[in-house]
């Protein structure tokens, strides 16, 4: 019977790494021999050598079975990075290149064992011993305490940090902030992170009423089908919160009571009032370096009160 491996490749900002001598780490080992080991991004170095790594788990008795555990620990990975306050690319996008045919059997024979392409994200496959990835090597220098890294991702893999889809994107999101190389950018990326939370509530009877009527105007009104239908959908929003009133009431809910640039947060959060603000115009005002940690609404706070 054929046994599945996965091998996650992920990214982290810059010259990030995790500090470890070794060129590979043993991060977990299940109760059915299945192993998820941390490997360096090339061959023969150590992992704190590169910003890039790999985790490399199996072997499982399917595919499916190799590509959920794969999950889990992407899932396990993110939630370390946004404890650690540190930037991860998790892949998943199309990849930009691939090895040919004639690629693969010269790399084969140059390297004397089978290779596969270096995939940045998941890629699940059969088990073939000795298999090789061809990659680039990646510069780093700021360390990672590998010890935490292996403790943290051990530890939600085993007991996982149940995380709604919201969530996880958020998270996601929240670390690709890390990437941006101007304060602007990453100001827009947090409050796109806030915005993946956002759970706007439907409006009162009345209010909703009066969309109703709306609604009727248009259907009854004088105009093409496609006018009709894009107007309907936009009316249909109107039902819920606005995004700037769901943005504040998230703000109230996790900051209430919390002071911020000499501001203590109260109702109407001036926080949220902040960020909607600068979100939607082209000026901002100067910006710390560093973020306050705990969540994606903290992080972004610091930039709208600075």
């Amino acid at each position: 019977m054929p046994q599945y491996d996965f091998r996650l490749r992920f990214h982290l900002p810059g010259r990030d790494h995790i500090n470890s001598e070794a060129e590979e780490l043993l991060v977990l080992e299940d109760s059915a021999g299945a192993t998820v080991r941390l490997r360096s991004g090339a061959r023969g170095s150590a992992i704190k050598d590169h910003s890039r790594a790999s985790l490399i788990g199996g072997p499982y008795p399917s595919a499916a079975d190799a590509h959920a555990a794969a999950e889990r620990t992407k899932r396990a990975l993110l939630i370390w990075a946004v404890r650690n306050r540190i930037g991860i690319d998790l892949g998943g996008r199309r990849p930009r290149s691939a090895i040919t045919a004639a690629g693969r059997q010269w790399l084969e024979e140059q390297i004397g064992g089978p290779v596969r392409a270096d995939v940045h994200g998941i890629d699940v496959y059969e088990h073939v011993d000795g298999l090789m990835f061809a990659a680039l090597d990646a510069e780093a220098s700021i360390g990672k305490a590998a010890a935490a890294f292996v403790e943290q991702v051990a530890a939600v893999i085993t007991t996982p940090v149940p995380l709604s889809a919201k969530q996880e994107l958020a998270g996601e999101i929240l670390s690709a902030s890390y990437f941006d190389a101007s304060d602007r950018s990453r100001f827009v990326t947090l409050i796109t992170a806030v915005e993946a939370l956002l759970d706007p509530q439907p409006r009162p009877a009345a209010a909703q009423q009066v969309v109703a009527k709306m609604m009727q105007i248009v259907e009854e009104g004088i105009v093409d089908d496609g006018t009709r239908a894009a107007m309907s959908g936009s009316l249909q929003w109107l039902k819920r919160e606005s995004i700037g009133q769901a943005g504040r009431a998230l703000a109230d809910r996790l900051l209430l009571g919390r002071v911020y640039g000499h501001s203590r947060q109260r109702g109407s959060s001036p926080f949220a009032t902040n960020c909607e603000a600068l979100s939607y115009t082209s000026e901002m005002c100067r910006l710390r370096s560093t973020i306050s940690p705990a969540c994606v609404l903290r992080h972004t706070h610091s930039y709208a009160t600075s």
